[in-house]
């Protein structure tokens, strides 16, 4: 099965299948997203200009959760993880170079990352799809006891990221591949009083037995100069979203090269240094606006309090990024 062109959203919003461990969902808007999943201290950022669509498919088989997201345009995601879980995400793609965990590149290939789970930081300049494999923390323990992988302790956590052999991650994504088709359309299988133990017997010692033993520089990534820049520029941002800022300036305040600010961030995200600044400033307003009642707030004075003096040039790139005009964001947030 592709999974990037499965069907899953025929078990939109309510499979209809009785099975209350399969959800389905999807959206439209980061905060639709957010909303659903009740996310507190985590944030998510839309990168790229054009409506968003999204689809989320969960499926709980025992304790462990398998969630599998794709998103069609760009985004950033950032928070807190959850307590008392260990996660191991998987991308769905075949093209090395757009995916960033913590800054560091993710190879859809190779790597496995997130599964330190005390927080979260990914980039996807183009969208794309991936599944979260949620563990509890306990559970993971005793099968890695039981295949003696003592190794596998906090400190291997604390790296967030490991590198597979492709024949290990081509394992790893066919069993994923087969079970995401069954939630799909053999939902009620998943029921079976068996399955539940099937399916963590088979998977978590397959996942396991293909981290490998002897962990070394090829295997994991490491963070280098250019990533911790980008950080404190996306530090130094946040905290002009609104107040003036050049690149010749934002290079000075973190005393570097215009010019490795501007690589970095092409790379990272896809978009140039002030690029990136003005899409922050668009979700910024994006959410005052849905967070504002229609009759108490004037769209073109929020706006210039994000650095947009043109109300008709704000008006245009806010429809381009998001797919709908200013004041229809706002009218919608009233309405609903």
């Amino acid at each position: 099965m592709d999974v990037n062109k499965s069907t899953i959203t025929q078990a939109k919003d309510d499979p209809g299948t009785g099975n209350q461990k399969i959800v389905s969902k999807s959206f439209t808007d980061v905060d639709n997203f957010k909303e659903f999943f009740e996310y507190k201290n985590k944030e998510i950022i839309q990168l790229t200009p054009g409506s968003l669509q999204g689809e989320f498919l969960s499926i709980q088989v025992g304790d462990i959760f398998f969630v599998y997201n794709q998103v069609n345009q760009g985004f950033q995601f950032s928070g807190d993880g959850t307590k008392g879980y260990i996660c191991f995400a998987i991308l769905w793609s075949e093209n090395e170079k757009e995916y960033y965990s913590f800054r560091h590149p993710v190879k859809p290939q190779r790597t496995v990352f997130g599964f330190n789970n005390t927080e979260a930081h990914e980039i996807f300049p183009q969208g794309g799809a991936l599944t979260n494999i949620v563990i509890p923390v306990q559970t993971f323990d005793a099968y890695a006891d039981q295949l003696q992988r003592h190794d596998l302790d906090d400190s291997f956590r604390s790296k967030n990221h490991v590198n597979l052999l492709l024949t290990g991650m081509k394992e790893i994504k066919d069993y994923l591949k087969q079970l995401i088709w069954l939630a799909v359309h053999q939902p009620n299988w998943l029921q079976k009083p068996h399955i539940e133990e099937l399916v963590t017997d088979d998977f978590l010692p397959l996942l396991i037995s293909n981290i490998p033993i002897k962990l070394n520089s090829k295997f994991f990534l490491k963070p280098s100069r250019r990533e911790k820049l980008i950080a404190k520029a996306e530090t130094e941002m946040l905290g002009h979203l609104k107040k003036p800022l050049t690149l010749k300036q934002l290079a000075q305040n973190l005393k570097c090269s215009s010019c490795a600010l501007s690589f970095g961030f092409k790379d990272l995200f896809g978009l140039s240094p002030m690029r990136y600044l003005k899409v922050r400033r668009l979700n910024a307003v994006r959410q005052r606006l849905k967070a504002s009642e229609p009759e108490s707030c004037t769209i073109a004075i929020l706006a210039s309090q994000f650095g947009f003096y043109s109300a008709s040039h704000f008006a245009r790139d806010y429809k381009a990024m998001f797919g709908e005009l200013p004041s229809e964001t706002l009218a919608k947030h009233y309405k609903s």
